[in-house]
């Protein structure tokens, strides 16, 4: 199993580590568009242009959604070729080459180790022979390869914005409130633990507490005097509504 990984950003950098723990996956080569070196550390050919590139069984696309098809033309046109993004298509180049996904659904921050078992990766491929050589290589990674859809591949990825990103997003936001008010935000985060560990056994629905869903008017006008930024009390009031709604709409 002869691959080019293309691409050194988060995903590029974790898919390079985790190449190198299994002997069954041969990393021919490593494209970083920054790189100066000729080498990694780890003696894999490192080059930083699409010249460079040798033959490969499959180029693996680590790279911005932005940068996929205009990197994807420029590669062996028998060869397979597979992106690592959640929102970008199938036929990415065109209808007749080959092409797949390879999506990891997880997120991925510089210099943090992800740990590849039972990973879900959500694999699509244009052949059927392809699909299987992507299944395998999920396997040799020892995660668990998940065939769907782009549809349902985007859906996912919509999902994944809201349980991660945006979630993140509010811890930020908590972090930055704490700051200002002289608190550790470490103080909250068993409760941050227990949001996520109670999901085991409830559904979301179930899980669900606070003011909003109490429709505790009174505790919403407190917090909403303590908030100071404009942006994070639009957030708050949308948020605070759409439970109430959505709370009111499952009684129904």
């Amino acid at each position: 199993m002869k691959l080019t990984l293309i691409g050194s950003g988060n995903l590029g950098k974790q898919l390079y580590l985790e190449f190198l723990k299994h002997p069954s996956i041969e990393l021919i080569q490593w494209m970083d568009r920054s790189a100066t070196a000729t080498t990694t550390p780890e003696n894999i050919e490192l080059i930083n242009s699409i010249d460079g590139l040798k033959e490969a069984d499959c180029y693996l696309l680590a790279v911005s959604d932005n940068s996929i098809e205009q990197l994807a033309v420029q590669l062996p046109k028998e060869a397979l070729i597979v992106h690592t993004s959640g929102s970008t298509g199938l036929n990415f180049v065109s209808e007749t080459r080959r092409s797949g996904v390879f999506y990891p659904l997880q997120t991925f921050s510089k210099d943090r180790a992800i740990e590849f078992l039972n990973l879900p990766i959500c694999i699509e491929a244009s052949h059927e022979k392809d699909f299987f050589f992507l299944e395998l290589l999920a396997k040799r990674l020892h995660a668990s390869p998940l065939r769907i859809n782009t549809q349902q591949r985007k859906t996912l990825h919509l999902a994944a914005v809201l349980v991660n990103n945006f979630t993140n997003h509010l811890f930020a936001q908590a972090e930055q409130i704490c700051k200002k008010n002289n608190l550790p935000f470490e103080l909250l985060k068993p409760l941050m633990f227990e949001t996520v560990n109670k999901l085991d056994s409830l559904d979301p629905k179930e899980a669900q507490t606070g003011p909003a869903i109490r429709e505790d008017q009174k505790t919403i006008e407190a917090h909403l005097e303590i908030i100071e930024s404009p942006q994070l009390e639009k957030l708050y009031n949308l948020l605070t509504d759409t439970i109430i709604n959505y709370n009111k709409n499952e009684k129904l």
